[in-house]
């Protein structure tokens, strides 16, 4: 039982370090964290793909992907890091492929389920539009040095 007490710690760490849900209290983080699942992926596997219609949200708890843009490699994301934030909220387009360098376990959460907590926690959606205005604001500025 200490086991999944520890890892449930871990996960909402996780969790919390996803800037749109930076905000939340440690119940709204347990919240999302009983929403997901952890998914394993092959080396090579693509786990999203450019223009295709996004389902939610992945963070990267163990392993490497790459960020793909027009079929060139952008970035690398490990442990700790996130894909997926803006397919949570509104099930667009996915705006680069992700695909695993290496094995990956993420932990992922469908728009679907992740509608039920907002129901459940109604002050995140506040919390979460707020961050999401602070990440346009900062790229408006930065477009426009």
């Amino acid at each position: 039982m200490a086991r999944k007490t520890q890892t449930d710690s871990q996960l909402v760490t996780f969790i919390k370090a996803v800037p749109i849900f930076s905000s939340c209290t440690q119940k709204e983080l347990k919240g999302v964290a009983t929403s997901g699942k952890a998914v394993s992926f092959e080396a090579g596997r693509v786990i999203c793909k450019e223009g295709e219609t996004g389902v939610g949200l992945h963070i990267i708890l163990e392993g490497e992907v790459k960020v793909l843009v027009g079929g060139r490699t952008r970035r690398r994301l490990g442990p700790g890091a996130f894909f997926g934030e803006i397919a949570l909220l509104d099930g667009g387009p996915r705006s680069a492929s992700v695909v695993a360098e290496t094995p990956v376990r993420t932990f992922a959460i469908t728009s679907w389920n992740f509608r039920s907590v907002l129901k459940e926690h109604p002050s995140m959606p506040v919390k979460m539009l707020e961050e999401v205005c602070k990440r346009l604001r900062e790229n408006e500025r930065s477009l426009s040095n």
